[in-house]
């Protein structure tokens, strides 16, 4: 029996749809016979909640993965409810209590993930933070924060912290200590506290979140145990998975998407949930956990693109094998085949799309791809190859999925809001919206967040008196209900011609060429667009094939005439859809790769445009020059 996941949704929480959006649902439905959680009652209300929840529902499935000694080990719900519970004794013997920031400065692990849910039961407050952050942001973040505990990593990040002068070095706490026993070792000594000792409430703040500061400081997004458990539920409808999946987790725990997906989201399901090592070990590990399903942000799949068309490139014959394994293999999940392609599908689903579903570890249900705008080509890409990856959209003031796009006939598009989540669009009246029903996003629901910490003024700025979070996003609706993104209010610019210009949809487009790994647009008051671009590993491994990966790429490469041509070709074919004013009149090559320890990208890989600007000054001036 398939009934439409809205109307699921709503026979089983009573909340009521966008039905003025005329969403059309037929793409993809849920079988309630085949998925465990629509016959439980999810009714928690809080994160202490839901992973006590998990412990009695699941105790004896596998909760957290984790590698040692080569291989993973899989530590059960039961296992680690009662290591939660010890940290929980173990904090409340600090002192901590209702409203306490714990700060922590350490990846995905199972000491965050222990002391997270063991301060969540004393009604205390997360503030998670990345290991690779700029030490100016752990300062701006410990110093606007004021926690009562911090839990770092490791010595060297202890190192660092402990010189602040306003930090007690008595509260910071080692995970991995370089000798003696760590944080976790030593609490896992206590009795566990009663897990019916709960002083978590609906309305509590759970999370402090600090966005990743693009355009300038990092804010504290406030987030409520009530608006993160509700954006759990409402997306937990969206797709069928329960407690036999499982999930490899690399998103960052510190970034809202990480947090509310793998941290929250599976946990409250049952499924089983693998740690990555580091982010230079996903391709292994995906061999390892053999996950059903992937949540990431789009950097990685066109990375592992940008590897497959590697190898395509390596020959003749396996391009001509690949070109026409995906014509057929489009034709298939878009039209309908003769007799002889019917041979040629199987073929081609054997000897090549198998090989591309073997590389995100052959059980792959689905994925689910958010943070940042995914490639349309791209998408199209594993959609035909028979990875189904779902795009979403969401931000951290919204706890943070708004919406998700699960029909591959609507690819570029964000999908439709999530049960009970309003969008509405909003007209900016600049005369800079070149779509007719083009407008600023806004939306309505029980996910947006609080505010944003000791900031009531930055508050007050993106949250209006009827309590709807304006994004910043600019999109349209279609009749379909389907949402699509143009682009970001605060970036855009205009030309000295008066024509407005949105950069990241411009970039959007360039990023589709298979030659350019990504690009940056500038112009602001200027003639005409420029753009910077860097060259994908492909074309580059082509013209150096003996090059180490490992080591950077030849500065004068930049200006190879081979390469210049190359580049500029596919500058001009990507152009071809662009205005005449839009497309950039000048294209600079950058072999510097963009990284979060150069200041380029931030720790949840979004690029730095103003750090971009400012880092290649010159180059971008230059350009301007007759």
């Amino acid at each position: 029996m398939h009934i439409p996941i809205v109307t699921v949704f709503i026979q089983r929480r009573g909340l009521k749809p966008n039905m003025e959006m005329a969403i059309k649902l037929n793409r993809y439905e849920v079988d309630i016979e085949k998925v465990t959680h629509y016959n439980q009652d999810l009714s928690f209300k809080t994160l202490s909640e839901l992973i006590r929840h998990s412990a009695e529902s699941y105790r004896d499935r596998p909760f957290l993965g984790i590698k040692e000694n080569g291989e993973y080990h899989w530590m059960s719900y039961g296992e680690f409810d009662v290591n939660m519970r010890r940290m929980r004794a173990f904090l409340k013997k600090q002192g901590i209590t209702r409203g306490d920031r714990v700060a922590l400065i350490t990846s995905n692990s199972q000491g965050f993930a222990e002391i997270a849910y063991a301060a969540y039961g004393l009604g205390a407050i997360i503030v998670p933070m990345y290991e690779v952050q700029a030490e100016e942001d752990w300062r701006y973040i410990l110093e606007d924060c004021t926690p009562a505990l911090i839990v770092v990593r490791t010595p060297k990040i202890y190192n660092v912290i402990s010189r602040f002068s306003f930090i007690d070095a008595n509260n910071i706490y080692i995970l991995d200590p370089a000798g003696g026993p760590g944080l976790l070792e030593t609490a896992h000594r206590e009795e566990p506290l009663d897990a019916s000792l709960d002083d978590a409430r609906e309305d509590d703040i759970c999370d402090i979140i600090y966005t990743s500061g693009t355009t300038g400081k990092p804010r504290g997004v406030e987030l409520t145990h009530h608006n993160v458990v509700h954006d759990v539920l409402i997306s937990a409808c969206m797709f069928d998975y329960g407690c036999e999946d499982r999930v490899l987790s690399f998103l960052p725990w510190a970034h809202g998407f990480g947090k509310t997906v793998d941290f929250s989201l599976f946990p409250a399901l049952g499924a089983a949930v693998g740690l990555a090592e580091s982010p230079k070990t996903i391709a292994q590990n995906l061999q390892e956990v053999h996950p059903t399903v992937l949540c990431a942000v789009p950097k990685i799949f066109t990375r592992i693109y940008d590897q497959i068309h590697m190898k395509m490139e390596s020959s003749r014959a396996i391009r001509i094998l690949f070109q026409r394994a995906q014509r057929v293999m489009h034709k298939a999940r878009t039209g309908k085949l003769n007799r002889l392609e019917e041979i040629e599908y199987r073929l081609a689903d054997r000897f090549v799309a198998s090989q591309i579903r073997h590389i995100f570890g052959g059980s792959l249900k689905f994925c689910v791809s958010g943070g940042a705008s995914l490639s349309r080509e791209i998408a199209i890409f594993f959609e035909d190859f028979g990875i189904r990856v779902f795009e979403g959209y969401g931000m951290t003031e919204h706890s943070p999925v708004i919406s998700i796009n699960y029909n591959p006939d609507k690819l570029g598009s964000v999908g439709v809001p999530l049960p009970s989540v309003k969008i509405e669009i909003e007209p900016i009246h600049d005369g800079s919206n070149e779509h007719e029903n083009a407008g600023e996003i806004v939306v309505s629901s029980e996910c947006v967040m609080k505010g944003y910490h000791n900031n009531p003024q930055a508050t007050a700025d993106i949250i209006d008196e009827n309590g709807r979070l304006h994004t910043g996003d600019t999109g349209y609706i279609d009749e379909d209900g389907f949402i699509y993104i143009l682009g970001r209010v605060k970036e855009q610019y205009k030309l000295s011609n008066g024509k407005y210009v949105v950069p990241s949809a411009l970039e959007e487009v360039l990023n589709r060429a298979p030659e350019i790994a990504y690009s940056v647009v500038f112009g602001a008051g200027k003639p005409y667009n420029i753009v910077l671009l860097r060259p994908s590993d492909a074309l580059l491994q082509k013209y150096l094939p003996d090059h180490s990966a490992d080591s950077p790429y030849p500065e004068d490469l930049a200006n190879q005439s081979r390469i210049r041509s190359a580049v500029g070709q596919a500058l001009q074919k990507a152009c071809e859809s662009l205005r005449g004013y839009e497309k950039p009149q000048k294209f600079a090559i950058i072999l510097e790769d963009f990284t979060i320890e150069n200041g380029l990208l931030t720790p949840a890989l979004k690029i730095k445009r103003h750090a971009v600007e400012q880092h290649f000054h010159d180059i971008i001036e230059s350009l301007y020059q007759d």
